[in-house]
């Protein structure tokens, strides 16, 4: 499907760019990381160039805490893996901690640049303020441009989460990655069916943006 640039508003989605999935030697690298990431370098300059806000999730996990799959440690509170990779990195992102309470800036008057929601689970919707978070993003019914890692994990559950809430909801197939890139084309027809739009990096951003 061709992506149209909405009139409306845009919200960038980033799901998990963090170096544990991204960078060399990570615990979960992704083969398709060197594909992805200038991508999602163009994606981040996009959205600081143009004012267009990003919300973006990060694993955070404890190093006891228990893995509903059977994945190694990854993403660990503090750890080097847990920080984004240079291309995401957005210095003086609000952070809001897995148990933490959203409180709008500026009393609700102004949306933050960038919000990093961190989560346990693969859902961004598993965070008990994400519904919250969302729905103050949504004022003027943009549209959610959604990118990162993994789409058969963390960006799956973001894509339904955002489309069972009727938001219009674009993915940027160029700056996607799977744990398992035999799954993607699959997971890519139910986005389809769900009436997800497809896109890429050059539609967003324009050629040579």
């Amino acid at each position: 499907m061709e992506f149209l640039m909405p009139d409306g508003a845009l919200v960038f989605v980033d799901i998990d760019t963090q170096r544990d999935f991204l960078a060399p030697g990570g615990s979960l690298y992704l083969a398709d990381s060197p594909r992805i990431r200038p991508n999602l370098a163009r994606l981040t300059t996009f959205a600081r160039d143009h004012d267009i806000p990003v919300l973006a999730t990060a694993c955070a996990h404890e190093p006891d805490e228990p893995d509903p799959e059977p994945f190694p440690p990854h993403c660990l509170v503090d750890s080097k893996g847990a920080e984004r990779i240079e291309e995401t990195r957005w210095p003086g992102s609000l952070v809001l901690a897995p148990d933490g309470t959203f409180e709008p800036p500026h009393g609700g008057k102004k949306t933050p640049a960038h919000l990093t929601l961190q989560k346990r689970r693969y859902d961004l919707f598993s965070h008990p303020e994400a519904d919250r978070v969302v729905a103050f993003y949504a004022h003027g019914e943009p549209t959610f441009v959604v990118y990162g890692v993994a789409v058969d994990y963390c960006v799956g559950c973001a894509v339904r989460g955002l489309r069972e809430r009727g938001h219009r909801v674009a993915i940027v197939t160029d700056a996607i990655a799977a744990v398992d890139p035999e799954a993607m084309p699959k997971l890519l027809e139910e986005f389809d069916a769900m009436g997800v739009e497809r896109t890429t990096t050059d539609a967003v951003v324009g050629a040579g943006g």
